[in-house]
């Protein structure tokens, strides 16, 4: 597992627990995946993997928020608490890194979306992202390749 993925996964999962502990009124979560081994590979190379069941997006997932084209989502949670939802996500796609990375440093630069940081190292695209018309709606995104599979991890935190 890349420091980027175990970053993205440690950083929801706090915001997961700080949220439950602070009186959180909800948490629900939807995965089609299991604990697997992970390789990762050049980022050019196209995913020959075989994706994961799809789960159902969460009802109030921002609408907006720009989803890979032809990706699959994987794995959904939201976590509602103080009046902030937290919300993880993967979704999977067999096209390479560079292209995915690429279509989000692209696409959270525009509409209401804004990048604060995106850049890529080992193979993995990783990216800082808030709303432009409200700033507390921010998250981490990362892109990488586990086992012939490209996976697209996003926390967000939506301020109700």
């Amino acid at each position: 597992m890349t420091a980027a993925l175990r970053g993205l996964i440690v950083l929801y999962a706090i915001v997961a627990v700080i949220g439950t502990a602070c009186g959180g009124k909800t948490a629900s979560s939807s995965s089609a995946s299991s604990s697997r081994i992970i390789s990762i590979s050049s980022p050019a190379t196209k995913g020959n993997g075989k994706l994961d069941p799809a789960v159902q997006m969460p009802a109030k997932f921002p609408s907006d928020f720009p989803v890979y084209p032809g990706a699959r989502l994987t794995q959904a949670s939201e976590v509602t608490a103080n009046g902030q939802t937290t919300y993880g996500m993967q979704w999977e796609t067999l096209d390479g890194v560079e292209t995915v990375g690429g279509f989000y440093a692209e696409k959270l630069s525009k509409g209401d979306w804004t990048l604060t940081y995106n850049g890529s190292a080992n193979g993995v695209f990783s990216a800082i992202f808030s709303r432009k018309s409200n700033q507390k709606d921010a998250g981490i995104l990362g892109v990488e390749l586990v086992n012939g599979v490209t996976h697209v991890t996003a926390a967000l935190g939506v301020v109700s």
